[in-house]
């Protein structure tokens, strides 16, 4: 009976006793890759700049007077030969009747001397005068005639005079406010510019560019040129709140010379500007637009840094992680173009990052997913 308790005692105690704990290997995590693939893009150079009109013309007053009117509202859109200023022509029309009046008395003058001149040949011919009064009638003749000659150059002068008193708009543009306000008096030696016109459509755009980027771009112009004669290299405008102009303009323009203290030329593109959204003086970025062929993209999202640079982290063909430091690019509309140390064909992870390790296992989504925009 004792031998049976004993046994029964050991088996229970067995029975209570817990095992022993075992360490699982937890599953490698989940991540999503792109296979990483050469890809043409678009990239854009760009330079800083400033608009300027086509035609700008300060409105000065080409004789003196008073300024009688304003003939336009400010900041319109004017059109040549359009009316903006009036000065008083009072003294002008007298100065015109006054020339007429002399060139009256120059024609009488002309004419008589004429008919003197006629009659003393006839007489001259039968010997009834002498050499000397024929000779006086031809110098009064001359006379009269310069007397009149002159007397014409006044009336066009005074004629032109009062043609000055109505100031036009030399282009058609937008005009500035007033400068002057009409009472004053206005003119040479008085006055200044009394307003400003300006053309909006089409509109420059300057900028410079330094030796070694004229030099490539000449080139492209040159290859442009020898497949059509009048081609010109296309660009595009940025503008400083970074939106982009919806207008493409060409280069029309380059300087004959290299600034020798800068080291830089300046080119001129001209935009259309048929909605007058572009003013003179904005400030902005024109665009060259170059295609990279073969370039390798990546979204901006995946690349990393530490100590040693950026770097990308890929899958290796046994689901190891690796790492991979990259030489950033150009930034572009897919993402950034790496200029080193990622090839195509390589299983870039896109999603998952933050739970991959260099040099750990990782599981592979099914369905990978490719570089965002």
């Amino acid at each position: 009976m004792r031998e049976i308790a004993f046994l029964t005692l050991g088996a229970l105690l067995l029975a209570g006793c817990p095992k022993r704990n075992e360490f699982a290997e937890p599953p490698p995590p989940s991540v999503t890759v792109a296979t990483v693939a050469a890809q043409a893009v678009t990239v854009f150079e760009s330079m800083p700049g400033q608009t300027a009109a086509v035609q700008e013309v300060e409105i000065v007053a080409r004789v003196q007077g008073f300024l009688l009117s304003k003939d336009f509202e400010a900041g319109e859109q004017v059109k040549k030969d359009e009316l903006l200023f009036t000065i008083d022509p009072a003294e002008y029309q007298a100065n015109l009747e006054s020339a007429k009046g002399k060139l009256s008395s120059a024609s009488a003058q002309r004419d008589l001397a004429d008919t003197t001149f006629k009659r003393n040949k006839e007489l001259f011919a039968t010997q009834a005068i002498s050499e000397l009064e024929m000779l006086q009638s031809e110098a009064d003749l001359d006379l009269a005639k310069g007397e009149m000659e002159q007397a014409k150059a006044s009336v066009q002068r005074a004629e032109l005079d009062i043609s000055y008193t109505k100031i036009k708009s030399p282009i058609d543009g937008q005009v500035s406010r007033e400068f002057i306000t009409p009472g004053n008096l206005v003119g040479p030696g008085v006055s200044d510019s009394l307003a400003r016109v300006v053309s909006l459509d089409p509109m420059y755009f300057y900028f410079n560019l330094d030796e070694r980027t004229f030099l490539k771009y000449q080139q492209l112009d040159r290859a442009l040129k020898s497949k059509q004669k009048d081609a010109r290299l296309k660009v595009s405008l940025q503008l400083a709140d970074a939106t982009i102009y919806n207008g493409e303009g060409e280069i029309d323009y380059a300087d004959n010379q290299i600034d020798p203290q800068t080291g830089t030329i300046e080119i001129r593109a001209i935009f259309p500007n048929p909605n007058r959204l572009l003013y003179p003086g904005l400030f902005g970025n024109v665009r060259f637009a170059n295609v990279v062929k073969d370039a390798i993209v990546v979204p901006e999202t995946v690349i990393q840094k530490d100590l040693a640079g950026d770097f990308v982290l890929v899958v290796n063909g046994e689901n190891i992680v690796e790492t991979r430091y990259v030489k950033k690019g150009a930034r572009v509309a897919e993402g950034v173009i790496l200029n080193e140390g990622l090839e195509a064909g390589a299983q870039l992870i896109v999603n998952g990052i933050q739970r991959a390790r260099p040099g750990a296992p990782v599981k592979i989504d099914s369905q990978p997913v490719p570089p965002a925009e």
